[in-house]
């Protein structure tokens, strides 16, 4: 409120309504529900005709600022409850690893063990600035980090003199076998081709670009024949899952799998699955070469099988009744782990429909 000494008047300044998408607190709307008691009681002992409940709604949102729909709601809270309660400013916020998606974790478990592969120690301002110089990664904090390191099951050790970063010996046996064949393969001149999946999505654009500051506007750049550079997309867009294949001749003309996904995860190997891997490798195999090797990774869906087998769920006259459609002669009471090692002497003889080496 301002006074104007000059002319004896005083100014009111305009009511301040209260934000929207602010929490109106428990005396805000006690203020509410007695200004309204009061103007009921007014209109009571007043002669002539009397406002209705919407229009009486209408002059407490015009006399305090606050919204007639939290007023109204307001007053029908108090009806019901006979108060009024304080709202719940509780926000659910996401945690640092459901901010981050399978596909960056799993790029910062690789910058962790490049440390190792260098002979260098991977302390955690290495690793904080190794992960913010990439662009391609989101910028942490070091909390942040270190609470996804945990998540990523790194442990923060006292280093020993004798501690080396060493391999499964399966994994290393794994690996042998894959280079003899490939290199026997090679030898004896056959093609070879590599296959595998990622995502991306439709909204990615890269962070910089070349920019002519002599253009002042849009208008500008029509009158003089420009462009004001590409409209960018709003959020990341869809999430688009893409499957090719391709050898040293570059990727197969017709090899291309690319579908939207239709389900809100973090990690895309939940939108394949057995049928959709099979149907499209089916349809490539025509057109790759005669006496292909095909080389892809262990994901579930690249080693489909063609009949299911009785597992230690099922129930027990399940797995008889699968036993007997196999051609098992059951005349003999036997217990679970009897049926289920016939049936896994049985499964040797089922092959999957793709099955990888």
């Amino acid at each position: 409120m301002d006074e104007d000494s000059g002319s004896g008047t005083i100014n009111i300044s305009p009511m301040k309504r209260n934000p929207r998408g602010k929490f109106v607190g428990s005396r805000q709307k006690l203020m509410i529900v007695n200004l309204y008691k009061a103007k009921m009681a007014q209109q009571d002992n007043a002669d002539g005709p009397k406002l209705k409940a919407k229009e009486i709604i209408k002059q407490i949102s015009e006399e305090i600022g606050i919204g007639q729909r939290t007023v109204s709601v307001t007053l029908s809270e108090y009806r019901n409850k006979g108060s009024v309660s304080s709202p719940n400013k509780t926000k659910i916020r996401p945690t640092v690893t459901e901010k981050v998606d399978d596909f960056d974790q799993n790029a910062i478990r690789q910058k962790v063990h490049e440390f190792w592969h260098r002979r260098e120690i991977p302390t955690l301002k290495k690793i904080l600035t190794t992960v913010n110089e990439d662009s391609t990664l989101p910028d942490f904090s070091e909390t942040t980090l270190r609470r996804l390191l945990k998540h990523l099951n790194f442990e923060y050790v006292r280093k020993s003199r004798n501690s080396a970063l060493i391999e499964r010996i399966d994994i290393v046996c794994w690996r042998r076998r894959y280079l003899e064949s490939i290199k026997e393969y090679r030898q004896l001149g056959r093609p070879i081709y590599y296959l595998d999946e990622t995502w991306v999505n439709a909204g990615e654009t890269t962070s910089k670009t070349w920019v002519d500051k002599t253009v002042n506007s849009p208008r500008d750049a029509f009158l003089r024949g420009l462009t004001t550079g590409q409209k960018e997309p709003s959020g990341k867009g869809k999430r688009l899952i893409v499957v090719h294949i391709g050898s040293s001749d570059g990727f197969v003309v017709g090899g291309l799998l690319c579908f939207e996904s239709k389900k809100n995860t973090d990690d895309y190997h939940d939108e394949m699955n057995g049928d959709t891997f099979y149907d499209w490798f089916a349809n490539i195999l025509p057109l790759l070469r005669e006496n292909a090797v095909i080389v892809m990774d262990n994901a579930s869906y690249h080693s489909v099988k063609k009949h299911t087998f009785p597992v230690r769920s099922w129930k027990k006259q399940d797995i008889i009744d699968w036993l007997t459609d196999k051609g098992e002669v059951i005349d003999k009471p036997m217990v679970k782990e009897q049926l289920l090692e016939r049936a896994q002497i049985l499964k040797q003889q089922y092959k999957c429909t793709i099955h990888m080496l």
